[in-house]
């Protein structure tokens, strides 16, 4: 019975402040993915293998903000570079 107890007054470790900001960030082009697909022309070639890394990355994307989120108290330094290599394909998806 008391390892319960002690369990639950264990504190979560506070989010920091800057990867708070990065995360949220990181989430706003994930929001406005939907109309920069529609207004560009990615979609008009339907045999384009790009079409499905553009229709799925949202969904890398949220993956990758949670699980950086799940593992900042833990190991920041992991969550440093999943939300690193998001931005890094943002950059690449933006030369697509």
């Amino acid at each position: 019975m008391e390892d319960i107890t002690q369990k639950h007054n264990h504190r979560q470790p506070r989010l920091p402040f800057w990867f708070g900001i990065t995360a949220a960030a990181s989430f706003i082009p994930v929001l406005l993915w939907p109309w920069l697909i529609a207004s560009s022309d990615a979609l008009d070639d339907p045999g384009n293998i790009i079409n499905l890394l553009l229709i799925t990355f949202p969904v890398y994307a949220v993956l990758s903000i949670y699980l950086s989120y799940r593992c900042i108290g833990d190991r920041p330094y992991l969550a440093v570079i999943l939300i690193a290599l998001l931005w890094l394909s943002f950059a690449a998806l933006w030369f697509l």
